[in-house]
């Protein structure tokens, strides 16, 4: 019986014990006490791969794979310590820290044996913390409100989107057939007005090929003194307008200018090869001599007859063009009424496909409208279509919600930013994220890129730019459309 009696004190005082040293075991939360119940006078590691005695806990010594043992202690590299933070908020700092001489727990729990004293300040960090809190819960609170808003927006706008999406198609495929018909006009307006057109200038170049061929047979009459057919070099030789040096006579290497490797040439040679140039030399003689000639004239003249002279040399006609092939003659009347048609079922067409594009652009509007993912309540499509600017030294960036982003230098254009990809947050939060690439090429880099990262704020506002890589930008922009309904906030704030 009393040895009886003895072994139960001896188990209620070892309980006692254990419970005392329960609530000592330093660097565990209030919630996990429950892990660290003893069993018997053993304690099992958390992850069950040993079980050492409950005495071994924090004993400066890892005796646990998975450094549950040392909660207290910086022994295990894999370990953590739970700061109370009491009047803040309790979080875990890597074991490491424990007693490294750091103040890390603003209540200064893990330097209990470092032998420094860090000053509690967990009570000043939570009155900082929560003013932060009520703060942002007041900006939640307003932007949310115009959130709610801008989601009716959304809503009405999807909705009014879709009910015109069926009749702008019905509009579409009913102007086809008209569209048709004047492009069929137009067609053949334009290719009876190609087709006159090509007839008159065929007919003209035919008629100048006669005159032509006409001048280069008188000249080349005129040049054959012989009569035979055929014009050599003797008689190129006699030719006044052939002598370029003006020394009064032909050289042998100055008409071998127009008869080049060949002794005479006939009409035909002649005509393709030769009556050009010597056309021309004929002409530019000419008109040398005759100035030649005025000017002798002037010269005899006093300094004022010299004068007018000279000015009515200037202005006078030299008969420049006396051997130039004709110009095209003004075009026939049937011709100018067959432009005149074409102009204006040019114009009719291209009004009319005016008018078709622009219902085109509305139909794909719609129905990009409707694929895009503007949220569940449909509340960031009140950003189609918006863009939003932020100056940042010489630059102006454009952020443009769900289409493209751009970076412009002294008010001029600039470089595209990257065209919107998709929502790109975390699986919880999937509308805190944009992604936009296939911007315009670096030099020697990649495409540019940007990642928006979206936060609450009362108004529409791109706050931040940076560039943290080359070519990759990043993106700050405050909209209500971020703000959460304020009664859901609570320490994550």
């Amino acid at each position: 019986m009393l040895i009886m009696l003895f072994l139960q004190g001896l188990v209620i005082a070892s309980a006692d014990v254990t419970q005392r040293e329960l609530k000592s075991i330093k660097g565990v939360p209030v919630e996990r006490f429950v892990l660290y119940q003893p069993s018997g006078l053993n304690f099992k590691c958390l992850d069950g791969s040993r079980t050492i005695l409950y005495s071994q806990l924090n004993d400066d010594y890892c005796d646990c794979p998975d450094g549950s043992d040392e909660p207290g202690t910086s022994a295990c590299q894999n370990g953590h310590f739970f700061c109370q933070n009491v009047g803040h908020r309790g979080n875990f700092i890597p074991s490491s820290r424990v007693n490294d001489k750091l103040c890390d727990c603003c209540d200064g729990s893990d330097e209990y044996d470092s032998g420094i004293s860090c000053p509690n300040i967990c009570d000043e960090l939570g009155r900082a913390a929560r003013i932060e809190k009520e703060r942002k819960v007041a900006i939640a609170r307003k932007g949310y409100d115009k959130r709610q808003e801008l989601a009716k927006e959304g809503q009405q706008l999807r909705d009014e989107t879709i009910q015109k999406l069926e009749p702008l198609r019905e509009e579409k495929t009913a102007l086809t057939p008209q569209y048709e018909a004047l492009e069929k006009v137009m067609n053949d307006a334009n290719a009876l007005e190609t087709s006159l057109k090509d007839a008159f200038k065929k007919q003209f170049e035919d008629a100048q090929k006669i005159v032509r061929k006409d001048k280069a047979q008188t000249l080349f009459n005129e040049i054959d003194v012989n009569k035979d057919g055929k014009i050599t070099l003797d008689e190129i030789t006699i030719l006044p307008y052939v002598d370029r040096n003006f020394d009064g006579t032909v050289s042998e290497d100055e008409a071998k200018e127009y008869l080049i490797n060949i002794e005479s040439a006939d009409f035909e040679y002649f005509e393709t090869n030769i009556y050009s140039l010597l056309k021309d030399a004929k002409k530019n003689h000419n008109v040398d001599k005759q100035l030649k000639e005025e000017q002798a004239q002037a010269d005899e003249k006093d300094d004022l007859d010299a004068d007018e002279e000279s000015d009515d040399i200037s202005t006078s006609d030299h008969n420049l063009d006396e051997d130039d092939d004709e110009k095209q003659p003004p075009f026939t009347e049937e011709i100018n009424n067959a432009v005149e048609a074409s102009n204006k079922a040019r114009n009719e067409f291209y009004e009319f496909k005016r008018k078709v594009t622009d219902l085109e652009q509305k139909i794909k509007d719609a129905e990009e409208l409707s694929k895009i993912d503007y949220g569940e309540d449909f509340a960031w499509a009140a950003l189609n279509g918006k863009c939003f600017e932020r100056n940042v030294q010489q630059y102006t960036y454009k952020f443009c919600p769900f289409a493209t982003n751009s970076q412009n230098e002294y008010g001029s254009g600039g470089p595209s930013l990257g065209s919107f990809n998709s929502w790109n947050g975390p699986e919880n939060s999937k509308y805190t994220s944009q992604r936009y690439d296939n911007g315009q090429q670096c030099w020697n880099g990649p495409k540019r890129s940007t990642d928006v990262a979206i936060e609450c704020g009362e108004e529409h506002e791109l706050v931040e730019v940076t560039e943290p890589s080359k070519c990759e930008y990043h993106f700050v922009f405050r909209t209500p459309l971020a703000c959460p309904d304020p009664e859901t906030i609570h320490d994550e704030l």
